[in-house]
């Protein structure tokens, strides 16, 4: 195999001509990229992966009683840009899996790096009663290009990672329909979790 790399080199300076006054890059048949020096010497050229960034939402605090349940929640923007508004709605399922209710609550004005604190609050239900929270909605955010007008479905909740809680089970999932399964574990990735239509 190694030879065949060798004469596939070999070719590809050939083909470069003896006068090539750049280092040249090309690519081989296995897709492997390859720079073609001057001095008739070669090596591979790494390819780095891209630099996947989000937004992060995650629980900091749980406060509840007998007919409510308070949770304090921080998003860290971890983006390259400036997050200038983003809204989401988060539903709590009971342990039934019927929908009980849905707050929503946005977060404003965060420059990468920076955090914001919110907290919600679900009425009339203890924490115990819940058995997850559904983060979703997001759909008109402003987000560096991304505006509430042009911004697609699904499109702002993507660059939003839900962090595991091992206070409540909260995981980011569009669809309205009950998780079929038992609910997500609380130490389980989103990225685990049932895929939907949207996300």
């Amino acid at each position: 195999m190694k030879n065949k790399h060798s004469a596939l080199i070999a070719l590809l300076f050939m083909l470069a001509g003896n006068n090539a006054l750049a280092d040249i890059e090309a690519v081989t048949i296995n897709g492997k990229s390859v720079l073609l020096k001057n001095d008739n010497t070669w090596e591979y050229i790494e390819t780095k992966q891209p630099d996947v960034r989000y937004a992060y939402l995650s629980v900091v605090n749980k406060q509840g009683g007998d007919n409510y349940c308070r949770l304090g929640l921080k998003l860290k923007n971890g983006l390259a840009d400036k997050i200038t508004s983003i809204v989401f709605r988060f539903s709590a399922h009971n342990q039934e899996d019927v929908l009980y209710d849905t707050v929503t609550k946005g977060f404003q004005h965060l420059k990468p790096t920076n955090e914001g604190f919110k907290e919600i609050i679900f009425s009339g239900m203890p924490c115990e009663e819940i058995k997850y929270i559904r983060v979703h909605g997001a759909d008109r955010c402003e987000i560096g290009e991304l505006t509430k007008f042009s911004a697609e479905r699904s499109e702002c909740l993507k660059l939003v990672h839900v962090e595991t809680s091992d206070q409540i089970v909260i995981f980011k999932r569009y669809s309205d329909k009950p998780v079929e399964t038992e609910a997500p574990d609380a130490r389980m990735n989103t990225e685990q979790l049932p895929e939907d239509d949207a996300l």
